[in-house]
C-alpha cells in the first residue's frame, strides 16, 4: 500500500514540475515577444557590404546578438531568402544602414512581414566632407542625436548603440527631427540611410509566398 502511495505521489509531483516548466517555457516566449517589440530585440541587422560605415554598424549590432545580412548583390534575395528564414524562426526588429534605394526595398518588403517603420536617419556628405544627420523618431530622437554628436567617424557605431538602448523609439508614432554633424569617412558614398523596422504585434509573420 505504501508503494502504491509513494508511485502516485511521485506521479503528482512530477506532473507538477512539467506544468511548472511549461509556465516558465511560456512566459519565457511572452517576455521575448515583448522584448522584441520595446527595442530589445533587435535580431536582425542589415548593411551595404562596399562601405566601412555600414559594415561597423552591422558588426556593432552583431556583437550585441543580432545576425547580420549583407544586402550585396540582391536585397530581395536576403529578404525573402536567408533573413525571412531568421524572422520566421527568431523574431524581433530589423536594422539596416544601406543606401536609400535599399532602405524603400526593405520597407516595402517588411510591410509583406508585419513589420513597420519605427525610426529612420539620412546621412548626407554631399558636395561637402563633413557629414550631417537627418533624423526622424519619436521622443528618443535627441537621445539619438546626441549619441550621433562628436562620434565622428566612430557614428555608425554609436548609431547602433542608440537604437538597442532606444526603446520607447519602437512605441510612438510621433516623428521629429533633429541634425547633428561629424566627419565624413573617405569612402562614404555621398548618402546613406538608416532604418530600424519592428512587428506590428508579436508573433505576426506574413507567409505570403514571394
Amino acid at each position: 500500500m505504501k508503494s502504491r502511495l509513494d508511485r502516485r505521489t511521485f506521479l503528482k509531483d512530477a506532473g507538477a514540475l512539467t506544468a511548472s516548466a511549461a509556465w516558465i517555457a511560456s512566459r519565457a516566449a511572452r517576455v521575448a515577444s515583448a522584448a522584441a517589440l520595446d527595442g530589445r530585440g533587435i535580431s536582425a541587422a542589415l548593411f551595404d557590404g562596399r562601405y566601412s560605415s555600414c559594415r561597423a554598424f552591422a558588426h556593432a549590432l552583431s556583437r550585441k546578438g543580432a545576425r547580420i545580412f549583407n544586402v550585396q548583390p540582391d536585397a530581395a534575395a536576403v529578404w525573402y531568402g536567408p533573413l525571412r528564414d531568421h524572422l520566421a524562426s527568431c523574431g524581433g526588429c530589423v536594422a539596416g544602414l544601406t543606401t536609400f534605394s535599399d532602405s524603400m526595398l526593405s520597407q516595402s518588403f517588411g510591410r509583406d512581414l508585419g513589420l513597420s517603420l519605427r525610426y529612420e536617419g539620412a546621412h548626407d556628405s554631399r558636395g561637402s566632407d563633413v557629414l550631417k544627420h537627418e533624423l526622424r523618431a519619436g521622443a528618443k530622437v535627441d537621445e539619438i542625436a546626441g549619441a550621433l554628436r562628436g562620434a565622428d567617424s566612430d557614428w555608425a557605431e554609436a548609431l547602433a548603440g542608440v537604437l538597442v538602448r532606444s526603446s520607447a523609439i519602437l512605441r510612438t508614432g510621433r516623428r521629429r527631427s533633429a541634425i547633428t554633424l561629424s566627419a565624413s569617412v573617405a569612402d562614404h558614398p555621398g548618402f546613406l540611410q538608416s532604418w530600424l523596422l519592428a512587428p506590428k504585434a508579436p508573433g505576426h509573420l506574413s507567409t505570403r509566398s514571394a
